[in-house]
């Protein structure tokens, strides 16, 4: 079966293109210089991790900033120096893995975020007394639209340890008496500005984000971060990896796996790529919690004591604990039985459960001792033997008829937008509409989801190869469904078919099934020669 889509890309608009040449002094190259550094020590608000308690009270901030004069877009070197701030650490630990940073508000020429972050250093914390962290180093670009001077005043200082098995946040948010640590004098022209498209909907922690933008750095490495709806607080580790590149025309493209659900919390965020001379954000929506109800079942629900049954649960939040344990018949936990497996990505789990006691009549799992997870299955201990017990048997029958393979699509355009001529090439970015596969068959023979394209085509006759569109796929699973799907490697479309999504039969099952997403980021090479005009080819979807 097939699909077709109408890929409209753009309005291509002929013009003059001014050329402006600026010429600067020759001879002696100017030094660089370095705005006096500036101290304030506003009173901040401490929330400590792990239920320790807040703590209220002042803490001196000296950051100096150089050069003094930047580009619109340009990169910002920061030396901050934090004083010793209000929280208390209630245990002494050494050599604790800290990573700092600094949230400055921008002002006067440029509104908006910047964060600056130190590398991981170790850290002493001694018990009953404020944590000092070293003297730390950091860049930020200011923004693209800035001009004039800049003000930059401290928001909120953040350090992240490593420390117990886990990585803890301690933010230290700035509550009154703050002011403005330095200036920057942003003037002239920037280049053109990085662009960085990120999935509209909500995405998954744990799972790779596919990325895309245009404008880059050739050759540049792309590190992306995690930041708040804000912009503060931008974390790379929120990343656990990455397959960006950036190519010879300043095309980015590939993935950046998100760290497990226990590190990313549902909400808003910003993503933001940073190739050592531009950067770029994009909204980012995280919602890690699956469709329904959580549940688990037991595959045999009596058993004598000795027995091994296999639990298994869906619709939990990813890479999150499961308490299981066994109850007696007050609703007393049987501590001997308990087992912890751990839930997958797409919120699934799976465990072996020992029946151990014989005064175990149910089965009890939550999610990381979370009250309003617990769900019970009940369980019936036999003894075997003693005499006089008859028993009967009843056979069952249904039929359950064999469905088909099929697809739908969110909907039938992508639209690239438009770009003006100016001779040298653009690249548009967009997505595919999302495509579902449903396999209701009840085998296991797999199936693919492959892509041919057609050249572009204006109503002059004018043309633009097939081949300008590449796309990144992403493939995943929905709840319940049996098999992994696998995503096509990112390619340039043409009339050879490119695989979008896939999944191969699979020996370890007797079938496979269920509903599966597929989806892509689309890019367009724009030739600087194109002629002018609406363009519009067609991509065909192939099921079989």
């Amino acid at each position: 079966m097939s699909r077709q889509r109408r890929c409209v890309p753009h309005r291509l608009a002929a013009g003059a293109a001014g050329l402006v040449l600026v010429l600067t002094g020759g001879g002696a190259a100017q030094a660089l210089i370095v705005s006096p550094s500036g101290t304030v020590g506003p009173v901040v608000h401490c929330v400590l991790p792990l239920g320790q308690g807040e703590a209220t009270g002042p803490q001196d901030m000296t950051v100096e900033l150089s050069p003094s004069t930047v580009l619109p877009g340009g990169k910002v070197h920061a030396k901050v120096t934090l004083g010793p701030g209000p929280a208390l650490s209630p245990i002494s630990i050494t050599q604790v893995p800290t990573t700092p940073n600094l949230d400055l508000a921008l002002s006067g020429g440029a509104t908006g975020t910047v964060t600056v972050t130190g590398p991981e250093v170790p850290v002493d914390v001694e018990a009953g007394k404020p944590t000092v962290i070293p003297p730390f180093e950091g860049d930020f670009f200011v923004p693209q639209n800035a001009s004039g001077p800049v003000d930059f005043t401290p928001l909120r200082n953040l350090t992240r340890t490593k420390v117990l098995g886990g990585t803890y946040e301690t933010p230290c948010d700035v509550v009154s008496g703050s002011g403005s640590i330095g200036t920057v004098d942003v003037q002239g022209s920037g280049g053109t500005p990085a662009s960085l498209v990120a999935p509209t909907g909500a995405v998954r922690p744990n799972t790779p984000v596919a990325l895309t933008g245009s404008d880059w750095t050739p050759g540049g490495t792309a590190v992306p971060s995690l930041c708040s709806a804000a912009g503060t607080g931008c974390d790379p580790a929120k990343f656990s990896a990455n397959t960006l590149t950036i190519g010879s025309t300043g095309a980015l493209a590939g993935t950046a796996t998100l760290a497990p659900a226990t590190d990313v919390p549902d909400g808003d965020y910003l993503v933001k790529v940073n190739d050592g001379t531009k950067e770029a954000t994009a909204p980012l929506t995280v919602k890690a919690v699956a469709a329904g109800e959580r549940e688990f079942t037991l595959s045999s629900g009596s058993g004598p004591v000795g027995s091994v049954i296999t639990i298994t649960g869906r619709n939990y939040r990813p890479d999150q604990w499961i308490n299981i344990v066994g109850l007696n018949a007050d609703g007393a936990t049987l501590d001997d039985t308990a087992v912890y497996p751990q839930s997958t990505p797409d919120g699934t789990f799976s465990t072996e459960f020992t029946v151990s006691d014989p005064t175990l009549v149910a089965v009890q799992a939550d999610e990381g001792g979370d009250p309003a997870t617990v769900r019970t299955q009940p369980f019936t201990v036999t003894t075997g033997g003693g005499g006089g017990t008859t028993t009967g048997s009843q056979t069952l029958r249904t039929a359950v008829v064999p469905g088909l393979l099929s697809m739908t699509q969110a909907g039938d355009t992508v639209q690239f937008g438009s770009v003006q001529l100016d001779g040298d090439p653009h690249t548009l970015n967009s997505a595919l509409n999302k495509v579902t596969v449903h396999d209701a068959r009840g085998v296991n023979t797999g199936w693919s989801l492959t892509g041919t394209m057609t050249a572009f085509t204006s109503g002059s006759g004018a043309t633009i190869p097939a081949d300008a569109v590449g796309w990144v796929p992403v493939c995943t699973a929905q709840p319940g469904s049996v098999g992994t799907p696998v995503a096509g490697s990112p390619a340039q479309l043409g009339s050879a078919a490119a695989t979008l999504c896939g999944l191969a039969p699979d020996g370890s099952r007797q079938f496979t099934g269920g509903n599966f997403d597929a989806d892509a980021a689309l890019t367009l090479q724009v030739p600087g020669t194109a002629r002018p005009g609406d363009y519009s080819a067609t991509l065909t979807l192939t099921l079989l």
